[in-house]
């Protein structure tokens, strides 16, 4: 194809040097007449006198030539390229069919990537001659889908890295079909291509016989690790009775390092009788196995010993059958204590055999019975016990005893469990349950429930009195029980919801009560929650309770008590005359509510209405004590200090008022910051520094190390704070001490303020912080009655609390907690019993 590709290349060189001269002869004929004088019409152009002609003529002639040539040999190179391209193109084809038909000759599948491509981007080929091999794209690019899971999983993972590395491979792999292929992976530039081609004749019997080989390798190196892993000693012995082979178990147990050290050190984990006498079997060709005790890791342990005949050979296995040794141990001494435990107890038991005759008895029976132990210990028979015991008038009376005794005989006999009542001549009354026994035989058990029987008669006595006390109590009462039916009920609660004692006798599930007391109240809320609380069987069921208003006018008090058993109590309770006294009660006190409301708000009103005026006065004093207006006399600077005095503790009242009806509107907003709590109470101290002085006090404040800083409106803790030492200060006397101090509380800190003066009696205690509240208590103090009431509602506001502690003649101390982070916003609690109050009755 190359020869044939020169030999074209060549005569087109040819032609083209041809079609060249002519070129130049037609557009240059003198440059080509001088070039090339074998050309036609050379000779004629040579002979031209070129000097007598017009140089003008001849430039323009030549420039003409010159001009057409260069068009000439452009057109020229074209044809030439566009000739060889034609050339070229049909020698590529010719090589790429040449190279098709070479791959077609050979079935094969060639998968090739470009790049990162997470799939084949052309699949060229076909092996649909082999059997499973799919037809389509989908399926040819699924290798798990036709090929062995374990060819699978190796050309995945060698896909996997020639596309990855780069890392050729070449392979065998087999379909689902049995057929084998060769695998070849190739990596080139950006490429990667995966061949699968047929392998025939002795390629494919190699490839068979190495993975039959394979196959047989792993197996036997899967058996060797299993056997090695094995719990149980195993071993194998030639011919000869000499080991050659053991496992890591058995290495162990003779405390070796290998089998091969086993080996040589001829150690051997049964003794040589036994040895001998189990090889004696295997050489005959049968198996033999004996119990054998060793001791195995330091243990004295003992061992099944199974010895195998084998080709050439035999392979031993040894059973550690210590534990079923000490179970079957353990079984002996259970029997003997479940025989001490029978024995001991108050129920009478015989247990016989399956010739019916007696193998076991307790005291109880014979003391039931009061049989002869001697007797008894001759293994007498079932037939042969009643006898006895039907001579000593024992027995229940029966018009026909062999008919009773031979029923009694063969119910057991026909593994049918038997429980019967014998009433006795003397008056006892035995419950007798017979069984089959899991060994054979039958197992008697005789319990008197004589006194069962007497208590349950006073039981049902007890039932009736009961139901006699529920059928006269005016509480209406329903018990459901755990499927939602109704198991009892009285005459009250019939006749609260006019229910037919028809219906409730028939024990209705509670839907059907339900949809009956409908009638009378049909809210969707009330029932579907009563019908949840019955049928529920969530083991956090709890009570609930409310008061239904009916539309007839009838008031009820309803709660429902899930009961430990899954049942579910009832009551409802008629209190429509106390409901309405009731709201009698609670219509006076919402009168007494809006009268105490409206003296806040008018108290309000005339406290912003005050304190524009008080504004001003204590302007105008002011101005009037600096001498704005005038020098004053000593006497009106007094007089005016005295209005300034006044005016200030009356604005202090009006202040106070204004923070409670803040308050009690509920829009008082706290700015809260972190505050030093021993800088907040030095801050206090200092604002009552002067009357502190003046009225011959002493101050101590005492602040706890771990007192740290708190959360708190710093304008409102300076106010409570000022209110204690001012309460303090009016009721101490001269030369008295107060006390102020801080420490932690837990997540509080607490504050206290305490004074020795005359103290407050305990009947007053509770109303120290109400509003308006004053009592001087010997003292000469009287203010509005306003402080501790500030005190308080601020402290809570922070969401603390605030207490006091006082004592006639022993002083006053008063306590504050604050939560150190600040007053935390709780959700409304949830009513563990919820109370709606239906009112429907008419006029309400």
């Amino acid at each position: 194809m190359h020869a044939g590709r020169a030999k074209t290349e060549l005569t087109s060189t040819r032609l083209s040097r041809k079609w060249v001269a002519a070129g130049l002869l037609v557009f240059c004929p003198v440059p080509a007449a001088v070039a090339a004088p074998e050309l036609p019409f050379a000779s004629q152009f040579a002979q031209w006198n070129w000097e007598a002609a017009d140089p003008v003529l001849v430039a323009t002639f030549f420039l003409a030539g010159l001009l057409s040539g260069s068009f000439f040999f452009a057109w020229l190179m074209a044809r030439r390229r566009a000739a060889h391209a034609v050339i070229l193109a049909r020698d590529l084809q010719a090589e790429l069919d040449e190279a098709s038909a070479i791959m077609a000759a050979e079935p094969h599948f060639l998968y090739i990537w470009h790049g990162k491509e997470t799939k084949p981007s052309r699949i060229v080929g076909d092996l649909r001659a082999i059997a499973g091999v799919p037809d389509d794209y989908e399926s040819r690019i699924n290798f798990g889908g036709w090929l062995h899971h374990r060819s699978h999983a190796r050309l995945i993972e060698s896909i996997a890295e020639l596309r990855g590395q780069g890392t050729p491979f070449n392979m065998v792999v087999q379909t689902k079909a049995g057929d084998m292929l060769e695998a070849d992976g190739r990596a080139a530039g950006g490429l990667a291509t995966l061949r699968l081609r047929m392998l025939t004749g002795e390629r494919l019997e190699m490839s068979k016989l190495a993975e039959d080989y394979k196959q047989l390798e792993q197996q036997a190196e899967a058996l060797t690790a299993i056997l090695d892993k094995a719990p149980m000693p195993i071993w194998f012995r030639d011919g000869s009775g000499r080991m050659n082979w053991a496992n890591k178990t058995f290495a162990e147990a003779v405390d070796t390092e290998d089998f091969r050290a086993a080996i040589a050190s001829g150690a051997e984990l049964i003794g040589e009788d036994d040895r001998n006498r189990t090889l004696s079997t295997v050489a005959g060709g049968a198996t033999a196995q004996c119990r054998v005790h060793a001791i195995v890791n330091d243990e004295r342990r003992a061992l099944d010993v199974v010895e195998i005949p084998i080709a050439q050979g035999s392979a031993g296995l040894v059973f550690d059958v210590t534990d079923l040794e000490e179970a079957q141990t353990e079984l002996k001494r259970h029997i003997q204590a479940h025989a001490g435990t029978l024995d001991k107890i108050a129920t009478a038991v015989s247990i016989f055999g399956p010739d019916q005759r007696l193998r076991f008895f307790n005291t109880a029976f014979v003391q039931l019975w009061q049989l002869d132990p001697a007797w008894l210990n001759d293994k007498p028979t079932d037939g042969e016990i009643l006898d006895r015991l039907r001579e000593e008038r024992k027995l229940p009376e029966e018009a026909d005893y062999r008919a009773w005794k031979t029923e009694h005989l063969q119910t057991v006999s026909k593994n049918e469990e038997q429980d019967v009542l014998w009433h006795l001549p003397d008056g006892r009354t035995l419950r007798v349950m017979g069984e089959q026994h899991p060994f054979g035989g039958v197992t008697y058990l005789y319990e008197n429930v004589t006194e069962m029987i007497n208590l349950e008669s006073r039981y049902n006595s007890l039932i009736g009195v009961q139901r006699e006390t529920l059928d006269n109590l005016h509480e209406g009462v329903a018990l459901f029980g755990s499927d939602g039916r109704l198991k009892l009920y009285n005459p009250a609660y019939a006749n609260i919801w006019h229910l037919d004692a028809e219906l409730l006798n028939e024990q209705p599930h509670v839907s059907d009560v339900i949809a009956a007391c409908r009638t009378l109240m049909d809210e969707d809320e009330v029932w579907d929650e009563l019908k949840i609380g019955v049928t529920s069987l969530d083991d956090s069921r709890r009570p609930l309770g409310s008061r239904l208003g009916r539309p007839d006018g009838a008031i009820i008090d309803f709660s429902s008590v899930p009961l430990p058993d899954g049942a579910t109590l009832l009551t409802y309770v008629d209190v429509t005359d106390s409901s309405r006294i009731e709201r009698a009660l609670r219509e006076r006190n919402d009168a007494l509510e809006t009268a105490d409301r409206l003296k806040s708000e008018f108290i309000s009103h005339v406290s912003y209405e005050l304190r524009t005026p008080l504004t001003n006065i204590i302007g105008f004093t002011e101005s009037l004590t600096l001498g704005m207006a005038g020098e004053l006399t000593p006497k009106q600077a007094e007089y005016s200090a005295h209005i300034l005095s006044s005016s200030n503790t009356l604005l202090a009242i009006v202040d106070d008022i204004l923070d409670l009806a803040t308050i009690d509107a509920g829009v008082m907003e706290l700015d809260l910051t972190r505050i030093d709590v021993a800088d907040a109470l030095k801050a206090a101290a200092g604002l009552v520094h002067d009357r502190i002085t003046s009225k011959g006090l002493v101050l101590e404040v005492e602040i706890a190390r771990d007192a740290g800083a708190f959360y708190v409106d710093e304008r409102r803790i300076k106010q409570v704070l000022f209110n204690l030492l001012s309460n303090a200060i009016g009721f101490s006397s001269h030369g008295g001490r107060i006390h102020m101090g801080a420490k932690r509380d837990g997540n509080n800190v607490l504050i206290w303020v305490k004074d020795n003066g005359v103290g407050i009696d305990p009947e007053h205690h509770s109303a120290v912080f109400d509003r308006f509240e004053t009592r001087t208590t010997g003292s000469l103090h009287r203010g509005a009655g306003l402080g501790l009431s500030i005190v308080k509602s601020f402290v809570e506001l922070h969401g603390g609390t605030a207490t006091l502690r006082s004592k006639p003649q022993e002083g006053t101390t008063v306590l504050c907690r604050f939560p150190v982070r600040g007053p935390a916003i709780k959700a409304p609690e949830a009513d563990p019993v919820p109370e709606r109050i239906m009112q429907r009755a008419a006029g309400e």
